[in-house]
């Protein structure tokens, strides 16, 4: 395709400006090469030179400039994206240009859809990538065979052990239509499943009651239908009685404006929710709650990556007096794209507004400050009261030893092996267990503890990390609960 007809609309406008940044950028990166020194003067040289002495007296400087930038981008596409992502992305963080293929994926990850196997996932307290759900019933992964509480081990062949969800999801998911080969480990075996890819929109609103009647909401991203599925959330709080909600909007980096000021809607008392400003005043914008009283008390968990349209919801709970925030710093984003699309299918971003909260505070590049500070500890699980790998002796089917308990425990931790792990007798279930987890592994799997299976066996669970969330304890306590009830089955 013809980039310069595609872009002939907003080209005249980003030109002039594009052609000093450009070039302004080639002569720094080129300071330490003699040859190519200066060479944005020179050019600028020239274009006065012509300008005064070419014997059509036409002509301006910039103009000169521009017909030359224009002749050097009009059969370069490769150039003129690279110069057009060179332009938005140096007004701010946020703004940028988008292919045709890039602007499909950008609105992929706005509407949360994507083109995987139908499943929902989390990570078990075991390090794997477990299946949770499914995104419909009788749907596609499970007449594929799949089924909740199965284990990723493998992707087209490629050990996932120990990665987390976002790497795995990013394996898993791909083209419309195609195929994807996963290995699950299911009841301590391993199992290759083939799924054909198909469209899947992810939920973003997940919850639950914990002990104490407290209820608890989690929103991962602000999509189209975030404040329906948060809708839904508080009917069941109401269906149960519950008054207390924590609300997790930690890791959520935003979305969709309008999705946080509609939730905000449901739950901040009558008043005002942000002011929105933009560069021409007569566009400005405030969003109001109309709601006479508060229903629910919140706690708000929020942490690093807590971001924009997170940081609208939460600086409205927080300003209203609706709840607290707990947790750390947000990430201080409080800018606002539009985005353009374009005749052949690309798109550009543009940072267009602020937002300011209830109470007046302007939090871009400050953000929020939790009412509560606390921070999550993050550890290595502890292996000094387990059995330990000799790191030399084989073991084969009757044998005994402190290296077959040493293997019983590590497989018991990562999901192969369900018997006892009190005795040291390498028996027929702790054979079938470390033949399936070689398989998992890419190693000879042929039942034999070996060195290079006790090896990676104990590289495994070494990565393995243990997690105390004090922030989800804190939010707990401040309802009144109790720490050794909130993770009580």
């Amino acid at each position: 395709m013809k980039m310069k007809r595609m872009f002939a609309g907003i080209l005249s406008a980003v030109m002039l400006f594009s052609s000093y940044t450009v070039l302004a950028v080639k002569s720094e990166t080129s300071e330490n090469d003699i040859q190519y020194s200066g060479e944005y003067t020179a050019f600028k040289q020239i274009a006065d030179y012509i300008a005064e002495r070419y014997i059509d007296d036409s002509y301006t400087s910039d103009e000169i400039m521009m017909q030359g930038l224009s002749a050097l981008l009009a059969d370069n596409d490769p150039l003129l994206v690279e110069l057009l992502k060179a332009t938005l992305k140096s007004m701010d963080d946020y703004s940028g240009f988008y292919t045709p293929e890039e602007y499909k994926e950008f609105e992929n990850q706005v509407t949360n859809t994507f083109y995987g196997i139908g499943v929902s996932m989390q990570t078990d307290s075991d390090g794997y990538v477990v299946i949770t759900g499914f995104a419909e019933e009788n749907g596609n992964a499970e007449k594929a065979g799949f089924r909740v509480g199965d284990r990723f081990v493998k992707v087209n062949g490629e050990n996932v052990s120990g990665l987390s969800l976002q790497e795995v999801r990013a394996k898993i998911i791909g083209d419309e239509g195609t195929k994807v080969k996963i290995a699950v480990l299911r009841e301590g075996k391993e199992l290759e499943l083939t799924a054909t890819r198909v469209a899947v929109s992810s939920m973003t609103v997940s919850g639950g009651i914990l002990n104490g009647n407290i209820g608890y909401i989690q929103i991962v991203s602000f999509g189209p239908n975030t404040s329906s599925e948060f809708a839904e959330q508080l009917d069941v709080m109401r269906e149960n009685n519950v008054k207390n909600i924590i609300l997790d909007l930690r890791n959520n980096g935003g979305g969709l404006v309008s999705a946080a000021t509609d939730i905000a809607e449901m739950i901040v008392p009558k008043g005002k929710i942000i002011d929105v400003k933009y560069r021409q005043s007569q566009y400005n914008i405030t969003y109001n709650s109309n709601l006479a009283k508060k229903e629910f008390d919140f706690v708000i968990l929020v942490n690093e990556h807590t971001a924009s349209s997170s940081e609208i919801l939460a600086s409205a709970i927080q300003d209203s007096g609706a709840g607290k925030l707990v947790g750390t710093t947000t990430f201080g984003k409080a800018v606002i794209q539009n985005t353009f699309p374009l005749t052949n299918g690309s798109m550009f971003k543009l940072t267009v507004g602020q937002y300011i909260t209830r109470n007046g505070r302007e939090i871009n590049k400050v953000g929020l400050t939790p009412d509560e500070y606390a921070e999550n500890e993050i550890e290595k699980l502890d292996m000094s009261s387990y059995a330990q790998f000799d790191f030399k002796t084989r073991l084969v089917l009757g044998n005994s030893g402190e290296n077959a308990r040493a293997a019983k425990e590590r497989l018991y931790i990562l999901g192969y092996y369900d018997g006892d792990t009190d005795n040291d007798v390498f028996d027929a279930e702790l054979r079938e267990a470390v033949i399936n987890f070689q398989k998992a592994n890419d190693i000879l799997s042929y039942g034999i503890i070996d060195v290079v299976t006790q090896t990676r066996l104990e590289s495994i669970v070494s990565q393995i990390e243990s997690i105390t969330d004090n922030q989800l304890i804190k939010a707990y306590e401040m309802f009144g609960g109790k720490k050794e009830d909130l993770f009580e089955a």
